[in-house]
């Protein structure tokens, strides 16, 4: 079993950064003009921008050349608000067929399919078309290799990274985007230097410090890893792949406290499947089943197609005892992913445990076990006390709370009883009240009360 993580992402090149380059001096004649025109004004707000190129646009006697750059300029404006990409590329698409051998309108128009997660052949098409109108073209050859990548189709991508960088020696997208690829290629060392290169450059790139971090990861170096997914936090606070990067390489060295302080600031950035599963195994690793169960059953109701869950949590079911719901969960593992080789093996494995021990689960502890926890399982009601009772150390836990509960209150006065009691009962409602909270650690406050009970008998 092993924490579940996208793959190294390939940064996107916003569209307006190449805009800024085109070679139009239009002004709107009028008061408008002293604010705002269609080139320098091109990093001023969508909603100043598109009047004042729409009226060298919809003017007729400009030349087919100026309007088809003003079009360029509005389509980058589109693409910065919400909803305006079908605008912005039907901007594109005019100033196409306005001048059919502007190669920067090919190379946008890739460029936007590709960051819209279109068609991304088509994408790959236009940015091949700005290459043969302008081999020399560093930007349309690093764009193509992101289309490449993202298609998988590796050889080709890193082919079009060199050619970039062959023209362009300080493009830092293009060090960076390499190093990524390498990385999805498996080569950690050429993704390491390659990335490396990209952080000489451009020292400020988030994302080349956490795809640099994963390829450290790959080849072992943990403690280079965590360096690199802690510079990207610090660069981009707001990112949650970060702090589960992070969350990951501190699992790796079974530091799964902060593991799992990260993986809460990842839920708290974006609730998403693969957070909760990777929190699951590092409570999982330190024997806290029952917050593991949780984390795995809040995961599949986001996606309840997340096979690697199923996974993780048969292992879980497996340490639980419950073989008959291991094998289920092994099986929609399969079914979901057929290609998983641990589910398959554990499936194996539990097929054979059943043939000679049955699928029964274990009987819920009771009260007077000895131990589990101080009350009698079967009659648990509270979601607390389910956790509880499916971890064997919050088991234990309760039943020595009760035990030096009773222990105390025997040895008091009345009175000093009386306040023991409401004090327990405090900290039964705030622990109940409290549960779940994101950074409520139910087994430290359990410690916390078991040491302060322990502390009144001597």
């Amino acid at each position: 079993m092993c924490g579940t993580r996208p793959s190294a992402q390939t940064s996107k090149i916003p569209l307006r950064a190449f805009l800024l380059g085109a070679a139009m001096s239009l002004v709107l004649a009028g008061p408008a003009s002293a604010a705002v025109d269609c080139v320098s004004g091109s990093k001023a707000t969508p909603a100043e921008l598109i009047p004042v190129c729409g009226a060298i646009i919809d003017q007729a006697t400009n030349s087919t050349s100026d309007r088809a750059a003003a079009l360029l300029v509005r389509a980058d404006a589109n693409a910065r608000t919400s909803g305006g990409l079908t605008a912005a590329l039907r901007d594109i698409d005019r100033a196409i067929a306005l001048d059919g051998k502007n190669a920067r309108a090919w190379r946008l128009r890739g460029d936007l399919l590709r960051e819209a997660g279109g068609d991304l052949n088509r994408a790959a098409a236009d940015l091949s078309k700005a290459i043969e109108l302008d081999p020399q073209d560093a930007e349309a050859y690093e764009l193509r290799g992101v289309a490449y990548t993202n298609q998988r189709r590796l050889d080709r991508a890193l082919a079009d990274y060199d050619q970039a960088i062959k023209l362009k020696p300080d493009y830092a997208q293009a060090w960076s985007d390499r190093g990524a690829t390498h990385y999805l290629g498996g080569d950690n060392e050429k993704a390491v230097s390659d990335l490396s290169e990209a952080l000489l450059l451009d020292p400020n790139r988030a994302r080349s410090y956490t795809n640099r971090g994963a390829a450290y990861k790959k080849l072992g170096q943990l403690d280079k890893s965590i360096a690199d997914d802690s510079d990207a936090i610090r660069l981009d606070p707001k990112v949650p792949e970060y702090y589960d990067n992070r969350g990951l390489s501190y699992a790796a060295t079974k530091d799964y406290d902060k593991a799992i302080a990260d993986y809460e600031q990842a839920l708290r950035l974006a609730p998403r499947p693969n957070f909760f599963t990777n929190r699951g195994d590092s409570y999982q690793f330190k024997g806290e089943f029952g917050a593991a169960l949780s984390d795995y059953n809040d995961a599949l109701k986001l996606d309840p197609n997340f096979a690697q869950t199923y996974n993780n949590r048969a292992v879980l079911y497996t340490k639980m005892g419950d073989r008959k719901k291991a094998l289920a969960d092994y099986e929609t593992a399969l079914r979901l992913d057929p290609g998983n080789a641990n589910a398959a093996d554990g499936r194996h494995t539990m097929m054979a445990e059943i043939a000679r021990f049955g699928a029964a689960p274990p009987r819920p502890l009771a009260a007077n076990s000895g131990n589990g926890p101080s009350f009698d399982c079967a009659d648990a009601k509270r979601e607390v006390e389910k956790v509880i009772c499916a971890d064997p150390q919050l088991g234990m836990l309760d039943r020595q709370l009760a035990e030096a509960y009773e222990r105390v209150l025997k040895s008091m006065s009345r009175r000093s009883a009386a306040d023991l009691r409401k004090s327990q009962h405090d900290f039964l409602a705030t622990r109940d009240a409290s549960f779940r909270r994101p950074g409520y650690d139910l087994k430290k406050v359990m410690q916390d009360r078991l040491q302060r009970l322990n502390a009144m008998e001597s």
